[in-house]
């Protein structure tokens, strides 16, 4: 059943029985097969066969989904429950920070619970807000940081800390924006909509560090948070009201090996104001 699990999992986020096959190293007729008999145990449809190659999931399958990941991830900690003794292995602890929060939320709360790190692994990856909901939904990753009130189904949602919007640069610079799902994005477009602002000449820039270097060196403005420019007081700006205020948030899986869920609790309950 396990492999069955694994299988299904993957036909379902590839949407597609040869791409699934080949990530699986297995043959095509193999995962079609595998399926099969996993829609005649469970007595449902899982996919619509549109084509040779097109395959649609039903709601059957939406469903199934959540709990095969579920169960795939209680074997995993299971198994890593079992051999961490033997193999003294740290347990993988998989996190990712907005673009803000990586770089001036995330080092300092770590450095504060070094002592919860022993036994993890952690791996630290930078995304968008919406990319981390999207990828904790998937089991990709344990929990993360994230600039925009997101949440889903079996995800737990803490407020951590505040954080101000500024306009920086100057005015007669094009836009530099983050890309859409990024935390900022929304009260930029509000911003813009409030002034009556028309966007004649932008940059779409998928990261905080190139949009402050570009404006330490009087290229563009840009809504950005304050935390981004107190090391850099040649950057003009203009404060903006608490309607620019937002919040950053820590969102962690439901199910998680306990190491995991005591450092989650300790960073929830100490959060760390950016000074």
């Amino acid at each position: 059943m396990f492999k069955a699990l694994q299988i299904f999992k993957t036909v379902y986020e590839t949407k597609n029985f040869t791409t699934a096959a080949q990530l699986l190293f297995l043959s095509q007729p193999t995962v079609s097969v595998q399926i099969k008999q996993l829609e005649a145990t469970l007595g449902v449809t899982l996919f619509e066969r549109n084509g040779r190659q097109q395959i649609s999931p039903t709601p059957s399958a939406d469903l199934f989904y959540q709990q095969a990941q579920h169960l795939l991830d209680l074997w995993q900690q299971d198994l890593q429950a079992l051999q961490a003794p033997l193999t003294h292995q740290p347990i993988p602890c998989r996190i990712a920070a907005s673009h803000t929060t990586g770089m001036y939320l995330l080092p300092a709360l770590l450095q504060r619970h070094q002592t919860d790190l022993s036994g993890l692994a952690l791996e630290i990856s930078t995304f968008n807000s919406s990319q981390i909901v999207e990828q904790l939904t998937q089991h990709k990753l344990d929990f993360g940081f994230i600039e925009k009130p997101l949440t889903e189904k079996n995800l737990i949602r803490t407020t951590l800390q505040s954080d101000q919007l500024v306009l920086a640069g100057q005015p007669n610079q094009p836009w530099l924006l983050r890309e859409e799902g990024s935390g900022v994005y929304h009260y930029t477009m509000n911003y813009l909509k409030e002034n009556n602002l028309t966007l004649t000449q932008t940059m779409t820039i998928k990261s905080n560090a190139i949009i402050v270097q570009l404006l330490r060196q009087g290229v563009g403005q840009s809504l950005i948070s304050s935390a981004a420019l107190l090391d850099y007081p040649e950057i003009a700006y203009q404060p903006l009201s608490k309607q620019y205020q937002r919040q950053f948030y820590l969102v962690a899986r439901k199910e998680l090996p306990t190491p995991i869920q005591h450092l989650i609790a300790r960073l929830q309950a100490t959060p760390l104001p950016i000074e």
